[in-house]
């Protein structure tokens, strides 16, 4: 067995005493039971736009605070200071989440262990951008079609809270909502640059008169790399427009244009990364790997208000994509159609003090497809190796019911009936075709118990159902295809909220049974992607935001992971690879002067995180620390600068999970950028 680098001891103690924390937040005396809002600014007034934002903003925190399971919050400005360039810094405070970033856009995302093994595109995770699904019809999605400047706030449901919005899968969901013409102002620009030829560029336009408004994001970021072969060049426009076609019903059309080039310099050995860890993976640069990216996405949305309290919504979308993408082994093209049909039903029923809440829903969504496979010619496709036509279709039916049996104690019962459809068609192996449909049922029973008017308990018991995407059904003689993956969840939790104060906490544990996972069988022979017998998720997730004396404020967010086998063949009750047992973000911002802000941080990986699930062969934990400073000349012109990684540690950022490597190293791990500086500059017109 290889031995990893594991963390000092004294790291660890660290983590434990800083985890040492959130002993006393629950005790923290004197709460006022206040409403949320959003401060903007000691002394000006707030703005039409501004208002409009949190309005917008506070409603959509009132809806996931009723919920009866683990959800969060994230605004722009919780990240906008930040470098902004890609999902991990979006979700580097949102409790429960995993966000690790490879290089450019490309990012492990998952909750709760979802997807845990993918190294490609995102599974067990629901994206939805402004209500409307990102990912494919089979599930696979992606996040070069995110733009975290062109991103209002994104609402986060863990686990089954995302029952209610009809997603299935083992992490929940997230939904990226863009701001409209009343919740942003004018204008608003923003540029940015930075270490490792990071360059970024952009411009929001709205505009809002009586019934109609409508906004523009653009977005052009540029990067050349920490490493040989890891550049980025991507353009995003996102845009909307709202007509009030009378004073109950609302219309909203959406347009979006992404077309991102991303390199790929895959992941390096240890003794690899000990020469040079800014090389590329061998090969990779001289077969010009890259995964290219181009997407066209409409919607339609209508929204019906009969009275206070009922609400319609249903939405119609289609989507384009094409991807490119090169790898070492050989060119994959692929062009897919996207298209869906939501709608969706809220009725508060109850009596003023009366929570009686009913949520119907229904969805229907159909990809359609051609891909091609070809030997890389250095970089350009060459002989036709592989040809496929794929369709897949899926299809939902959700309710859910929130009955307030007192003031204080409230039940949810909720149930979702689940039909998807895989059609696989090889155009050059017939034998190599199939079609499978999948079906299930997956209920729900939570208890909200309010304490005060600020904070919250909540304990919930469901079930997910995972239907397999088409990455992980490929026809093979030593085993047949992947069935759904189905777990069941119990999690309880407590969150408390009052002015800028913030906690959240929550414990779960998830039973799976047949978790896809790409494993060997008992004589080392490899399976592909199959159905692991049983597994266990289980974990801890603390978020707080505190005050901090009269001009101080500290942001935590905890994770704790624990995924393993339960009684395998194989494998027996060892852990799963791929994500760190201890997962810590702190900042503590300091506001030195009404124009002047510091903030120091730090990012803690704890613990021993394996490469492969038979646990031969493991990586140790880092410890970052990173600075920022920024401020405002002006209410409309702000500044920022962050460092990040300031002792320039040397760290393996993620890995790439395999089944069984017998101790010997490999290419397996992605390494972390080194020591960056980023300086932004942000002008807006009231």
């Amino acid at each position: 067995m290889q031995n990893p680098s594991y963390m000092h001891p004294t790291l660890t103690a660290r983590l434990l005493a800083t985890l040492g924390l959130f002993a006393p937040l629950a005790a923290v005396a004197q709460y006022a039971s206040l409403p949320v809002v959003t401060v903007q600014g000691k002394a000006q007034p707030m703005s039409a736009w501004q208002a409009g934002a949190a309005a917008a903003q506070d409603e959509a925190q009132q809806a996931l605070d009723l919920r009866a399971g683990g959800t969060a919050l994230v605004r722009q400005g919780d990240y906008a200071d930040g470098p902004a360039l890609n999902l991990s810094n979006v979700m580097e405070f949102a409790p429960g989440v995993a966000a690790n970033n490879r290089h450019g856009d490309e990012t492990r995302f998952s909750i709760r262990g979802s997807g845990i093994q993918r190294g490609f595109l995102l599974r067990g995770i629901q994206v939805y951008q402004d209500g409307v699904p990102l990912n494919h019809a089979d599930g696979a999605g992606d996040f070069q079609a995110i733009d975290p400047l062109a991103t209002q706030y994104v609402e986060i449901w863990r686990g089954m809270s995302a029952l209610e919005y009809g997603a299935n899968a083992l992490g929940g969901a997230v939904n990226f909502v863009t701001p409209t013409g009343r919740t942003t102002p004018p204008l608003a620009l923003r540029l940015q640059a930075g270490s490792f030829g990071s360059r970024q560029a952009h411009a929001g336009f709205a505009s809002a008169g009586e019934r109609v408004d409508g906004y523009v994001g653009v977005t052009r970021t540029l990067l050349d790399g920490y490493r040989a072969q890891s550049g980025t060049a991507a353009t995003r426009v996102q845009g909307n427009v709202g007509i009030k076609l009378t004073p109950d019903l609302q219309a909203r059309l959406y347009l979006s244009h992404v077309d991102s080039k991303l390199q790929m310099p895959g992941s390096l050995s240890q003794a690899a990364m000990a020469a040079d860890r800014r090389q590329a993976a061998p090969n990779y640069e001289r077969l010009n790997a890259v995964n290219n990216y181009a997407l066209n996405r409409a919607a339609i949305k209508l929204s019906w208000k009969p009275r206070a309290g009922i609400e319609w919504t249903s939405t119609v979308y289609a989507s384009d994509r094409d991807r490119v993408h090169a790898m070492v082994f050989g060119v994959l093209e692929n062009g897919f159609k996207d298209t869906g049909l939501d709608t969706r039903l809220t009725a508060d029923l109850g009596a003023p003090g009366q929570l009686r809440r009913v949520v119907l829903g229904a969805a229907t969504q159909r990809m359609h497809g051609d891909q091609h496979n070809y030997a890389n010619n250095l970089g350009v496709a060459g002989a036709a190796t592989g040809a496929s036509t794929q369709t897949a279709r899926h299809s939902v039916l959700y309710g859910e019911y929130t009955h307030g049996v007192s003031a204080q104690l409230a039940l949810q019962v909720g149930a979702q009936l689940l039909r998807a459809t895989r059609d696989f068609e090889n155009r050059l192996a017939a034998t190599g075709s199939y079609t499978k449909d999948f079906s299930g049922f997956s209920p729900k029973l939570g208890v909200l118990y309010t304490l005060d008017d600020s904070s919250r308990i909540h304990v919930s018991l469901g079930r997910s159902f995972e239907a397999p995407p088409f990455g992980e059904l490929v026809v093979r003689s030593t085993s047949p295809l992947a069935s759904a993956q189905k777990a069941t969840t119990l999690e309880a939790g407590y969150r408390k909220r009052v002015g800028e104060t913030v906690l959240d906490a929550t414990v779960y544990r998830s039973q799976v049974k047949g978790e896809l996972l790409a494993l060997n069988d008992a004589n080392g022979v490899a399976l592909g992607t199959v159905n692991a017998d049983r597994t266990v998720h289980q974990g801890i997730e603390l978020g707080a935001v505190l005050p901090a004396g009269r001009d101080g404020r500290v942001r935590l967010n905890y994770v704790f992971n624990d995924f393993r086998f339960r009684g395998d063949a194989v494998y027996g009750d060892r852990r799963l690879a791929g994500i760190a047992p201890h997962l810590l973000n702190g900042e503590y911002r300091w506001q030195a002067t009404p124009g002047l802000w510091i903030a120091p941080a730090v990012e803690l990986r704890g613990g021993t995180t394996w490469i492969d699930h038979a646990n031969t062969v493991a990586t140790g934990g880092f410890a970052l620390l990173h600075l920022g400073v920024g401020g405002s000349v002006t209410p409309q012109l702000g500044w920022s600068v962050q460092a990040r990684n300031l002792t320039d540690r040397k760290y393996v950022a993620s890995t790439a999970v395999q089944a069984n490597v017998r101790g010997a190293d490999g290419g397996y791990y992605f390494p972390g950028d080194g020591r960056a500086l980023y300086v932004g500059l942000n002008w807006r017109i009231e």
